[in-house]
């Protein structure tokens, strides 16, 4: 018996298809690396050396400025320094200023009342004569009373308020819309008569704050404020506590801690404005 060779595999391996450009590979590593390696290498040294010069001028910058700056607030601070006494010197002069400019307006005051005393003398005596002149000085004396060109005394209320004991610049302070309230309650409740602090209260007289000071008739005031009102001491109390500005102070106690006492008084003085001067209406003629 003849044996047969087995058949051998006539097959051949796959061979990857050959790229149609296999042939220009130098003109395509020239396309796609138009740049040589040495020239990247060096470029990126560049932008690297040129970043950190960069880094390091702006810490040269920032070390420069901070330098500069704390050398201008050493020259301030040695200014102010410098400055401080000369400062405080001035503010004492000021202070001194404006305190003998006070002392002077209290003594021209002062002097206006007792001329003002020394005339209205004379004017009594020169129409105590007769009975026409006896009553034109009682109307005279009414309308003083009235106006405040004179002292008023009798029974009356003594209000003293005060700001909180922890007042600071927003609660708990009181303010000239506060004393004109309280003021204006004591007059629809009867007074004859009312002074703050000293000051008569007339039609002429305003109430304003000035920065954080109250002023009455152009005089800066501290608290506490002791307000004098005489009138009938039955009645005043019970229609001060009923009346707009009463309940306008009772709201200031009950809700900011305003402090605030009423005492009725037998005798209180209310003194007479010494700024009050006459005013004449004169007619205009074309």
């Amino acid at each position: 018996m003849t044996q047969q060779a087995p058949e051998q595999s006539t097959q051949q391996p796959t061979q990857q298809p050959r790229r149609v450009d296999a042939s220009m590979s130098l003109l395509n590593n020239l396309m796609a690396h138009p740049l040589d390696e040495g020239y990247a290498v060096a470029a990126r040294t560049r932008s690297d050396t040129a970043s950190k010069q960069t880094r390091s001028r702006h810490r040269v910058m920032l070390v420069v400025a901070a330098a500069v700056l704390g050398f201008l607030l050493a020259v301030a601070a040695a200014q102010n320094y410098r400055s401080a006494p000369e400062a405080e010197k001035q503010r004492k002069e000021l202070i001194t200023r404006i305190n003998q400019a006070d002392n002077r307006l209290t003594d021209l005051r002062n002097n206006q009342s007792r001329l003002a005393d020394e005339v209205r003398r004379l004017q009594a005596s020169g129409l105590s004569n007769d009975s026409t002149g006896a009553a034109l000085q009682q109307k005279l004396d009414d309308l003083e009373l009235q106006t405040g060109a004179i002292a008023a005394t009798g029974p009356g209320i003594k209000a003293v308020v005060d700001d909180a004991k922890d007042a600071d610049a927003k609660e708990g302070r009181l303010l000239d819309v506060d004393l004109q309230q309280l003021v204006n309650g004591l007059w629809t409740s009867g007074a004859e008569a009312i002074s703050v602090n000293g000051h008569r209260i007339t039609s002429l007289t305003a109430i304003r704050g000035a920065g954080s000071a109250i002023t009455v008739d152009y005089s800066s005031l501290t608290p506490p404020y002791t307000v004098l009102a005489i009138g009938d001491t039955a009645t005043m109390p019970a229609r001060f506590a009923q009346s707009s500005g009463g309940q306008w102070v009772q709201y200031l106690v009950s809700n900011f801690d305003v402090r605030m006492t009423i005492t009725t008084e037998d005798s209180l003085l209310v003194p007479a404005d010494a700024t009050i001067a006459l005013r004449y209406a004169k007619v205009r003629t074309r």
